[in-house]
């Protein structure tokens, strides 16, 4: 019987231990997760400016005529901007344009180079001309290319389609709608240059950036024919491009 109870006892003990639950590991301390990078903060004033690239690295966007007295707003590595007025150089011959507000000062040249200077940083940066996109039409449904020509776009009525052409306005060609049916309407879009060598002081001529916008104000279905050529010339003469495409409009 002793024996018997020494066994029993120790079965019990055995449940136990099977019985109690073994400590929780501790918990693994949570990883940071990375943040979310935040959308590049853009400054409307510099849409249109003129970028140098320097020496050594960075870059200086500049905008010319930014103020009415002629003032340039700039800006190293996409920092906050800058007005700096125009300073008159002490010798009117050399061909460089100054500007100059407390301790920063850019000496433009004629040679499409920049010295940025401002308290203990210089940068002498280069001009590189790139090309600049067609501007956008608001409220379109479908933005043609040159691609686009002889194709079918079906819209509802009052909805838009728009065209970017490349133009020679100085020389007075300019795009339009070439006898338009009475269901549509065609006006003339943004336009712009077509490179940043056009943003430049002294640049003149060069090509442009046309956009037209045609607008459905009834139902209809026919070719539509977009034209290049200067206004003041007599219909017999012939255009200089030609743009065609199909509107379905229901």
């Amino acid at each position: 019987m002793r024996i018997s109870g020494i066994a029993l006892l120790a079965g019990l003990n055995l449940l136990a231990a099977a019985c109690t639950p073994s400590p929780a590991e501790p918990a693994k301390p949570e990883e940071p997760r990375p943040e979310e990078a935040k959308p590049a903060q853009t400054d409307p004033a510099f849409d249109h400016a003129v970028s140098f690239t320097c020496e050594g690295g960075g870059k200086v966007d500049l905008v010319f005529n930014a103020s009415d007295a002629g003032a340039v707003n700039v800006r190293l590595d996409g920092g906050p901007g800058k007005m700096l007025p125009p300073v008159t150089p002490a010798d009117d011959t050399r061909p460089e344009m100054r500007f100059s507000e407390g301790d920063t000062s850019v000496v433009y040249s004629m040679e499409n180079t920049v010295t940025y200077e401002s308290g203990d940083v210089k940068k002498t940066c280069a001009f590189v001309s790139t090309e600049i996109p067609a501007p956008t039409a608001d409220g379109v449904v479908h933005t043609l290319t040159s691609a686009d020509a002889g194709k079918t776009f079906e819209v509802k009525v009052g909805e838009k389609v728009s065209i970017a052409f490349v133009g020679v306005p100085t020389a007075g060609y300019i795009w339009g709608a070439s006898k338009p049916p009475a269901w549509v309407k065609a006006t003339e879009g943004p336009g712009g240059p077509t490179s940043t060598a056009q943003r430049l002081p002294g640049f003149a001529g060069g090509s442009h950036w046309e956009v037209m916008v045609i607008e459905a104000i009834a139902a209809g279905e026919g070719e539509i024919t977009l034209a290049q050529r200067r206004p003041w010339e007599p219909e017999a003469e012939p255009d200089a491009d030609t743009f065609k495409f199909t509107l379905k409009a229901s």
